[in-house]
């Protein structure tokens, strides 16, 4: 789906992928997350710390990942810890966390690759 509007993308999804090119946030409304969707928060720096508060929040590398302005970072900033980082990646590969689907969960991977490369595949593959 291509949405015209940032509500559209988030409201009429359980999947969201945000690929921008975003060098601070600008999505701030947490009602975005209501219906408890996955978030692949791919470009790190879309969402304000409203957002990421209002979710459960797994990335690959926390210490890699909460540092250079990503989204996390300020969020960091904000409550003073780190605490509203619920685990990563292998955390939930190795079900040593499950996810609570009864609330939004933001993935926000840095240097993950592999994840660039799925998404652009799919890119190519819908728009060639």
């Amino acid at each position: 789906m291509v949405a015209e509007k940032v509500e559209e993308a988030f409201t009429d999804c359980d999947l969201v992928v945000l690929t921008t090119v975003a060098g601070e946030p600008h999505l701030h409304n947490p009602q975005l997350l209501a219906h408890n969707p996955v978030v692949l928060h791919l470009s790190l720096r879309d969402l304000a710390p409203e957002m990421i508060l209002a979710a459960r929040n797994f990335t690959d590398d926390v210490d890699h990942a909460v540092r250079e302005r990503t989204s996390l970072h300020p969020t960091e900033e904000r409550t003073g810890n780190r605490d509203f980082i619920d685990g990563t990646l292998a955390d939930l590969l190795c079900e040593r966390l499950r996810r609570d689907h009864g609330r939004p969960a933001i993935f926000s991977p840095f240097g993950l690759g592999v994840l660039d490369l799925a998404v652009g595949k799919w890119v190519h593959d819908r728009f060639p």
